[in-house]
């Protein structure tokens, strides 16, 4: 899909939200076992060919790094492992020259406190010709039945050409526009501006670039924001297109280097490709003076008739990658499952305590009861939250035949990633001993989007904060503690089983 210019100038806006919120995870984060167990359950088939009427092929498992020769006799229910510890079964289907693979394998990751043993299936085709790694997906049917979801990558990695056209880069410029505005720094403000689009026509992508940010249009156009597709989606993983540039105010000269990836050649051999292009930009110019500061003057370029301009680049170098490694997750640190499984903790907040007095009482006299209403913000306490935040709980309906226990109301989330709290809860608040009780169950979607892992756990935790009291405009009495505060409570007790 092309992106409009809209799309993209708000694209520097999200650039500047993520630098604000830090860097993702190093690269070695999130790396172990059992991580990779949970993202990617596949194997590499290498070095195939026959052998005596046999299909022979090397067998890699890509979470743990097992690998074993294997031996097919056709007709055989199963192929031969030279590595027996590995709980591998294999077997293949031979239809003329084309190979069908079907991969089961069981195996135990004990890198952390508690081991997990996972069982995952796969399979896939591929001439008996085929000299490159074969990768085979797998889907887990054990701890939990799921399907991992890989990333789509960086745009047009998988386009058809993408490799061929890098050997001869080049880039559209369009909507070019340089403002150059004049300015005493006391009475009036000097200000420049320059923005383009590009595209490049090997994979399609597309950037603005501009000064600064949306949010701090800087006078230093040496160093220009460039930014995309890749600040606006989740799915590009750990390859995203990157592109710096840079403008002279004096020459027109626009100069800049980009790096983009391919596999469409390949896919076991993603190539990463970096080139440089630098060009005077052919700007007609028109200077009138500025509105109510007739001292200053404006400045408006463009290039004739607003035409785009093509940009001749150079490889500056080519580099392969690990097989497949476009399309993978990110590793990254404990998110939704890994946290529930190993280190299950809710992070509380925004306490209080609100009082209805004389509840239940006839109009104007007594003998009625207080109801407490209970208010608290929960997430589940992630080392990876990303852009979540807290979600509000309110008191429901009393739970029928367990004294004190309420139904949460869950409030509304942003919709904007995968919920991090209970969508299903109740809890019990004492507010003599200020113990807050809950029973949990909260889905887990960070590996499967569509077969979520159903979690459920207890919680008990003691508010020992402060609290500051006082009436409301409707004569209720509200009790708070420090919003700034928050505080952990274990959940144990903790089940999980697949969707249904």
């Amino acid at each position: 899909m092309v992106a409009t210019r809209h799309s993209l100038l708000a694209a520097l806006s999200a650039a500047t939200a993520f630098a604000q919120f830090g860097p993702p995870p190093s690269a070695d984060v999130g790396q172990g076992c059992t991580s990779k167990s949970f993202q990617i359950p596949s194997w590499l088939v290498e070095n195939l060919g026959k052998v005596e009427n046999d299909v022979k092929f090397n067998l890699t498992n890509r979470a743990t790094g097992f690998t074993s020769g294997v031996r097919c006799k056709q007709g055989a229910d199963e192929c031969l492992i030279a590595v027996t510890t590995g709980g591998v079964k294999a077997s293949i289907a031979l239809s003329g020259d084309t190979v069908e693979f079907d991969i089961n394998q069981t195996w135990t990751c004990s890198d952390r406190a508690t081991n997990l043993t996972f069982t995952a299936v796969g399979n896939n085709t591929a001439p008996l010709s085929w000299t490159s790694p074969l990768l085979i997906r797998g889907s887990l049917t054990a701890p939990v039945a799921i399907t991992p979801a890989y990333l789509e990558g960086p745009t047009g990695h998988d386009a058809p050409g993408c490799q061929a056209s890098s050997q001869s880069p080049s880039w559209k410029l369009s909507a070019i526009s340089f403002t150059d505005q004049t300015g005493d720094g006391t009475t009036s403000t000097p200000f420049q501006m320059f923005n383009l689009l590009l595209t490049n026509p090997a994979n399609g992508y597309q950037a603005s670039c501009m000064p600064g940010t949306s949010y701090d249009y800087g006078e230093d156009l040496s160093t220009l924001v460039c930014a995309g597709i890749e600040f606006q989606s989740s799915s590009i993983g750990g390859y995203p297109i990157t592109t710096t540039a840079s403008f002279d105010v004096k020459t027109f000269t626009f100069s800049l280097k980009q790096t983009w990836f391919c596999d469409d050649h390949d896919a076991s051999k993603p190539v990463n490709i970096t080139a440089t292009g630098s060009i005077v930009l052919p700007l007609e110019c028109e200077t009138n003076p500025v509105p109510d500061s007739p001292n200053d003057t404006k400045k408006v370029c463009h290039t004739p008739d607003e035409s785009d301009v093509i940009l001749p680049g150079t490889v500056a170098g080519v580099t392969t990658l690990k097989p497949f490694v476009i399309e993978d997750p990110i590793p990254a640190r404990d998110g939704c499952t890994l946290t529930s499984i190993f280190k299950p903790r809710w992070s509380f907040s925004q306490f209080s305590v609100t009082t209805i007095p004389n509840l239940g009482a006839p109009q104007g006299g007594a003998g009625g009861k207080d109801k407490e209403e209970i208010f608290f913000n929960i997430i589940l306490a992630t080392e990876s939250r990303g852009f979540q935040f807290p979600i509000p709980i309110y008191t429901g309906e009393p739970v029928q035949g367990q004294d004190g226990w309420y139904h949460c109301v869950v409030g509304q989330d942003g919709e904007n990633a995968a919920p991090l709290w209970p969508y299903k809860c109740e809890f019990k608040y004492d507010s003599a001993t200020k113990d807050l009780q809950i029973r949990a169950d909260w889905s887990c979607v960070d590996y499967d989007p569509l077969h979520p892992i159903l979690f459920s756990g207890v919680s008990s935790t003691t508010v020992t904060s402060p609290f500051e009291c006082g009436p409301t405009y409707d004569g209720y009495t509200e009790c708070v503690i420090d919003g700034s505060i928050s505080w952990s409570a274990d959940i144990k007790n903790v089940t999980w089983k697949s969707s249904p």
